[in-house]
C-alpha cells in the first residue's frame, strides 16, 4: 500500500477575485504660497522674542587657562595700565600683535603654520 493518496475527485480551487485599487489622494499638496506665508510667520515669531534681561551668556567667547608666573602677571598688569587697555586679555592681545608685525618672512611663515595646525587641532 503506498503511503500517500491523493484524492483527485476534489474540485480545482479557483483563485480569489481581484478588487480594484483604488488610487490615494494625498490629504495636503504642496502649496508655495502657503509655506512661504508659514516661514514668514515663525520668522516674525523669532523677531518679536525679547532680549533676555541680565549678563549674556559666555558663549559667545571661549576661555581657555594659561598658567603665567607671578612676575609674568604684574608685567601684563603694568602694562594694562600704562598703555591705558581695558582688559588682560586686550593687552596679551596687543602684545602678540606688535610682535607679530616686528616677524620677518620666515618667521612669520612659521607662525602661520603653527597657528593653522593648532586650529585645526582645536576643531577636532
Amino acid at each position: 500500500m503506498a503511503k500517500f493518496e491523493f484524492n483527485k475527485s476534489a474540485k480545482k480551487k479557483s483563485p480569489r477575485p481581484i478588487t480594484e485599487t483604488k488610487i490615494s489622494k494625498p490629504k495636503e499638496t504642496y502649496d508655495p504660497a502657503k509655506m512661504t506665508k508659514q516661514v514668514e510667520a515663525e520668522f516674525q515669531k523669532q523677531l518679536k522674542k525679547k532680549r533676555p534681561v541680565g549678563r549674556p551668556k559666555s558663549g559667545r567667547k571661549s576661555y581657555q587657562t594659561v598658567r603665567l608666573q607671578k612676575k609674568t602677571v604684574l608685567k601684563i598688569n603694568a602694562l594694562e595700565n600704562a598703555l591705558g587697555v581695558p582688559t588682560q586679555d586686550a593687552t596679551v592681545d596687543q602684545a602678540i600683535e606688535r610682535v607679530l608685525n616686528s616677524l620677518n618672512a620666515d618667521e612669520k611663515r612659521s607662525y602661520e603654520l603653527w597657528l593653522e595646525m593648532f586650529e585645526k587641532k582645536e576643531e577636532k
